[in-house]
């Protein structure tokens, strides 16, 4: 029974001791990211893009969309 016991705690101990190293993580190394108006829609014009996406938003605005907003 002793002997049980002292080979747990030495097996607990040698677990205790591992540690995994806590390096800092490594910088992103994949490739850079496009902008979204680089495509071929707006050929890199990001004044158009910006334009697309608030005309998309009003469109999505159900007080807009409804005519609410004419009262």
């Amino acid at each position: 029974m002793r002997h049980a016991l002292l080979t747990v705690a030495a097996a607990l101990a040698l677990c205790a001791c591992h540690e995994i190293p806590q390096d800092a993580p490594k910088p992103y190394a994949g490739k850079e990211d496009t902008k979204a108006y680089a495509g071929d829609l707006f050929k890199g014009d990001q004044q158009k893009y910006e334009q697309a996406l608030a005309t998309r938003a009003q469109f999505q605005n159900e007080y807009v969309r409804t005519g609410g907003a004419k009262q």
